[in-house]
């Protein structure tokens, strides 16, 4: 055997000899980096954590430090998040957005009720106006409310009868009295409801009332500007107006009480505020007067 067979035979021989660390050769090998430090230019050391190897090895990072001079060392708090102050402000805007169109509404809605009352005003004002211009435009129109007028101040509406500046057609009609007081006839005064009394010609007439007479025949004239009831006493009125010493009206007929009244020939039990006036009336009235006779039938002569 050569010198170097005995050396190598003399190795193998004491590494076999030499005792195994069961314990290191099955622990899992760990390999730990070493921390990397950096000093700023301030002083102050900071640590960098060392990263776990991909192997599986543990790596222990290590929480941030910071060294002052002349200070120990202390720990940096955790910042603040920067959202919370921005969701703040965004609360705080949403919420004057929101007070903001509120106070929009309320105004809007005073608006909108200022709006409409204006509206409703004006609306009640013209309608007003309308209907204030309507009526007097029937007023004007109106052949009653024409007549309705007082063309002389000496004359003045007897009964509701007005003196009107010329004889009206609308209602045109014509009745026939015969009156007997004390068993005589007393026959009526011509001209009775024509102003001035009197005055036979129209060119001097002031004005007619709606019931007149221009003879002493008995017919009494009913011309008015509308159709309306006219009464024997709203006639009687009229002539009293127009009494005089020459045509004054009979006491008697001052008063309706004591009279006896037919129409057409037939007693009618009324008075003479009651008794209208109709086309073609034939009417008798007798104050103690027994045993006259009513008259029945009147020439007429195309009135």
């Amino acid at each position: 055997m050569t010198k170097q067979s005995a050396n190598r035979h003399n190795k193998q021989r004491q590494g076999s000899s030499k005792p195994v660390n069961n314990a290191s050769s099955t622990r899992p090998q760990t390999s730990v980096k070493p921390a990397q430090t950096a000093t700023k230019a301030n002083g102050t050391v900071a640590t960098k954590p060392v990263d776990a190897k991909a192997n599986g090895a543990t790596s222990t990072k290590s929480a941030p430090m910071a060294t002052k001079s002349g200070s120990g060392v202390t720990t940096k708090p955790a910042q603040p998040s920067a959202n919370v102050g921005s969701l703040k402000r965004a609360q705080q805007r949403k919420q004057q957005k929101t007070k903001s169109r509120s106070e929009q509404q309320r105004i809007d809605a005073r608006n909108t009720r200022v709006t409409v009352l204006m509206i409703a005003t004006v609306l009640v004002l013209v309608g007003s106006l309308i209907t204030v211009l309507i009526i007097r435009n029937n007023a004007a129109t109106d052949p009653l409310a024409l007549a309705e007028t007082i063309v002389d101040p000496n004359y003045q509406p007897v009964d509701g009868v007005y003196c009107d500046t010329l004889e009206q057609s609308v209602e045109h009609i014509h009745a026939h009295l015969s009156i007997y007081i004390n068993g005589a006839n007393v026959p009526l005064v011509a001209n009775t409801g024509i102003a001035p009394v009197g005055v036979t010609s129209s060119a001097n007439v002031t004005c007619y009332y709606w019931l007149h007479t221009h003879d002493a025949s008995g017919v009494i004239h009913i011309e008015s500007p509308t159709t309306r009831p006219f009464t024997l006493n709203q006639f009687l009125d009229i002539w009293e107006r127009f009494s005089s010493s020459s045509s004054a009206v009979p006491t008697q007929l001052l008063s309706s009480t004591g009279w006896v009244i037919f129409v057409n020939g037939k007693q009618v039990n009324t008075d003479f505020s009651h008794l209208q006036l109709h086309a073609h009336d034939i009417i008798t009235i007798a104050y103690n007067s027994p045993g006259i006779k009513p008259d029945t039938t009147y020439a007429w002569q195309g009135l």
